[in-house]
């Protein structure tokens, strides 16, 4: 029960907002310039144009490709594709993902989503014209940066292209969504219009609604005013922890990577070994980026707006530097217990107790409680004498039958919801990573939890333009006319 104090200070701040509200609001949401929210842009796109019923002429791509030229597209587009189809499902997105399958299958990030999602850098822009459909769609950089996930922005650049089309020109309503997509103008245009809609209404509703309207409303206007400085201060973050750990981390690389190809019992295989050196070879590519004349360096840490246009840059940095130093603890982690250390396999052992104490709570089969309990026997008699000489192979054998039980729990207490996400096991330069494709039942107790919540949405969600029936996703989405 709060306290008296407590009530009197809420009662307090609500007279205040009431007495104040329309200052407080126009001051809590902060309105960018132009040149803060500006994409980086890189002349004209690359354009591929699929027509696999030859429903364009070379005349029409001629044109399409020539007017493509002069859009000055944001770097983050990398593989931009225009698509006509004369017949296509009710959802094109089928239409879509059917010909990415086909002919672009590097195109599509399978490890995302359900049943894969386009690939980061993707931008897709075209009609479908029986049943009519114009579209958008993008990887997830591209649909963040481009803001195809905002709906009445996306109705906006569809409803460009249907006169066009209406009229039988079909390269001039294609070019004129893809035009006003990647411009950087109406980008930054839109994200300041946003932001002086929100002061607007903060202002309004504060100054108008009073207290009572400030408490329903006060903490979204202040997540609003928040976004872009928790922005800037994560980059901040980031540009530290790169810039304090690389070297360090750099001079130990060549001592793990001796350790991780000196790994030689059933922990080490092919996977783990090609999953080290992805993250060794990208962390070395970062040299240039950490030491050169136009990396970190060249950015004015004290200037926000310096700071908020590098925030990915610095976030890609600092993602390899946590990789490389995850994978650093967890091949140590394995050369220890495979030599023999006793504190390590210990520590080991307490790890695999508590998740398999955490499944035995869990888990309603009394059958698979039984065999966690056995499981469990077998964990304490390898603690109590971890120098054996049976150690490795008695804890190997340990594993594969938890992995076998866990199977069961997936099949039994899990399978209540579809599949949207799919079940991975950590890589070797994930915190959460255990033993090479093993998956503890905390991780799968995450993925299950994941797919509950995306089941919740999308059958709250009244539109499907944005999943095929395969499962397959992609930002952005689709409008019939």
């Amino acid at each position: 029960m709060p306290s008296m104090n407590e009530i009197a200070a809420v009662v307090g701040i609500s007279a205040l907002v009431g007495l104040g509200g329309a200052a407080v609001g126009y001051n809590t949401v902060d309105v960018p310039q132009r040149d803060q929210v500006a994409l980086q842009t890189v002349g004209a796109p690359s354009a591929t144009i699929d027509d696999p019923q030859g429903v364009l002429s070379p005349a029409d791509r001629d044109r399409l490709v020539r007017d493509t030229a002069n859009i000055d597209a944001p770097e983050v587009v990398t593989d931009f594709h225009y698509m006509v189809f004369e017949t296509n499902h009710e959802n094109i997105l089928d239409d879509v993902e059917e010909l990415l399958r086909s002919q672009y299958p590097e195109l599509i990030d399978q490890s995302k989503g359900e049943n894969g999602r386009p690939a980061d850098g993707v931008l897709i822009v075209g009609v479908g014209l029986d049943p009519r459909q114009a579209f958008i769609y993008g990887g997830d950089d591209v649909s963040d940066e481009l803001m195809l996930n905002d709906v009445s922005y996306r109705e906006s650049l569809l409803d460009a292209m249907k006169p066009g089309v209406k009229e039988g020109n079909i390269p001039s309503g294609l070019f004129r969504t893809a035009n006003l997509a990647m411009s950087a103008d109406t980008l930054a245009d839109r994200q300041v219009s946003n932001a002086e809609s929100e002061r607007m209404g903060a202002t309004l509703v504060l100054g108008l609604g009073g207290g009572g309207a400030a408490a329903g409303l006060g903490s979204v206007v202040v997540a609003v005013w928040s976004a872009r400085r928790k922005a800037i201060a994560k980059a901040r973050e980031d540009y530290e922890l790169v810039t304090s750990e690389y070297t360090r981390l750099a001079g130990r690389l060549d001592e793990v990577d001796v350790r991780a190809n000196s790994l030689s019992s059933a922990f080490a295989d092919e996977t783990l070994r090609r999953q080290w050196v992805e993250v060794r070879d990208r962390f070395l590519g970062m040299n240039e980026l950490v030491h050169g004349a136009q990396g970190l360096s060249a950015i004015n840490m004290d200037d926000d707006k310096d700071v908020y246009k590098h925030r990915k840059q610095l976030a890609d940095a600092a993602e390899s530097v946590d990789h490389v130093s995850n994978a650093e603890d967890n091949i140590d982690r394995l050369f220890g217990v495979e030599h023999g250390d006793p504190a390590t396999r210990r520590a080991d052992l307490s790890t695999i107790r508590a998740d398999v104490l955490r499944a035995r709570g869990d888990v309603k089969d009394e059958g698979l409680r039984r065999e966690l309990d056995l499981l469990m026997q077998r964990i304490e008699n390898l603690d109590a004498d971890p120098s054996s000489p049976t150690y490795l192979d008695d804890f190997v054998r340990v594993l594969e039958d938890y992995r076998v039980i866990l199977d069961q729990v997936k099949k039994k207490q899990f399978s209540d919801v579809k599949e949207r996400e799919k079940l991975e096991a950590p890589a070797v330069y994930d915190s959460g990573f255990w033993y090479g494709g093993y998956v503890p039942y905390a991780h799968m107790h995450t993925w299950h939890e994941s797919n509950v919540q995306a089941e919740q949405a999308a059958e709250a969600s009244s539109s499907s333009s944005s999943v095929s029936s395969s499962g397959f996703s992609a930002g952005g989405g689709s409008s019939s006319f």
